[in-house]
């Protein structure tokens, strides 16, 4: 009876209202692209995967969910799939969900998952929104709490004088020192944060996403560059990565390359650009683009293979190339009626 009680309160405590930060200190969005915000709702996300958002499953609602991202991209919430398969939230201790997008979400660098145990006096950070605004804070954190396999929660408090929660930001990542996700934010317990364990889920995430992990578009990028993805698959998986455009594989230099991915690992490609637009293509639906619509100087076209205009005022006209020949001839017009006139 004890127990029942305690879910009615910890369930009302946790759908009554959300959490959000207040006082923590200020990031740059740009720097953590994964981190999303739901419109209606005022909940916190991560993008994983280029169109799923890792998020508290009492966060999900049966009505149209949008998201927002750093650079202010909109886009539709397509599905919403729930650890216990429930449209709502009763107590489940495991408070995670995955939401599938309409479109790929643009975001340059993944914040991997990590399942590894938790220890007490581990530091981590919560990134969420300061006052339900368009600007990520975060607010260091310490665990209390010395959970074993089987627990799905860990508890931490906030290191006095950083900050702490106020409406908004439930489902909000908890970052480890290593830039990897350890935990989904649940809600407040007296002066205990709470959060579940991304090892609690593991299953859930890898049957439902079944997928890498991958940024989506890296611009301004010319020579070699690292890119880290993560293994999200069911199973062990094997390099299939190609490439398209103005992008090369490094193969010596590449981990991916090398043998078996687990589940949870990361690996790394190494790619060679000449800073024109190319793709790293890990699959036929997974695609990382690179200097989208960056032309190739050498041969005068863009990436829609149409020509370059010059785009001129006239009356909503199309443009077109004004070149020498226009010119020669507008100068003999001009002559002739000078020439006329004396």
């Amino acid at each position: 009876m004890k127990q029942k009680k305690y879910l009615l309160v910890l369930t009302a405590l946790l759908t009554s209202q959300t959490f959000a930060i207040e006082s923590g200190q200020n990031v740059l969005n740009t720097q953590h692209q994964t981190i999303i915000q739901t419109t209606k709702n005022k909940c916190t996300g991560n993008l994983i995967a280029g169109k799923w958002v890792l998020t508290a499953q009492h966060c999900s609602a049966n009505n149209p969910t949008i998201i927002n991202t750093f650079n202010n991209q909109r886009i539709l919430v397509k599905e919403q799939i729930n650890h216990n398969n429930s449209p709502y939230y009763y107590g489940d201790t495991i408070d995670i969900a995955l939401w599938k997008l309409d479109k790929d979400a643009q975001f340059n660098k993944i914040t991997p998952l990590s399942i590894p145990p938790i220890s007490a006096k581990q530091n981590i950070d919560l990134y969420g929104f300061a006052n339900n605004s368009d600007q990520i804070s975060k607010v260091p954190l310490i665990i209390t709490s010395q959970p074993n396999d089987n627990d799905s929660i860990v508890k931490s408090v906030v290191l006095k004088g950083n900050g702490t929660l106020v409406a908004g930001d439930s489902g909000a990542p908890y970052i480890n020192a290593n830039n990897q996700i350890v935990a989904v934010h649940q809600g407040v317990e007296g002066d205990f944060y709470r959060g579940t364990r991304i090892s609690s889920a593991q299953d859930f995430i890898l049957n439902t996403v079944d997928g890498w992990n991958y940024p989506t578009l890296l611009a301004n990028v010319k020579g070699q560059q690292v890119i880290t993805i993560q293994s999200l698959h069911k199973d062990d998986v094997i390099d299939q990565a190609y490439t398209s455009g103005n992008v090369t594989i490094n193969s010596d230099q590449s981990t991916c390359l090398r043998g078996n991915i687990s589940p949870f690992k990361t690996c790394t490609y190494v790619i060679d650009t000449d800073g024109n637009e190319g793709s790293l293509i890990l699959s036929p639906t997974e695609v990382i683009n690179i200097n989208p619509g960056v032309k190739d100087d050498s041969t005068g076209k863009d990436n829609n293979d149409k020509p370059d205009q010059i785009i001129t005022d006239n009356n909503g006209g199309g443009g077109g190339t004004f070149n020498l020949s226009a010119l020669f001839s507008l100068l003999f017009i001009v002559f002739l009626r000078r020439k006329t006139r004396y």
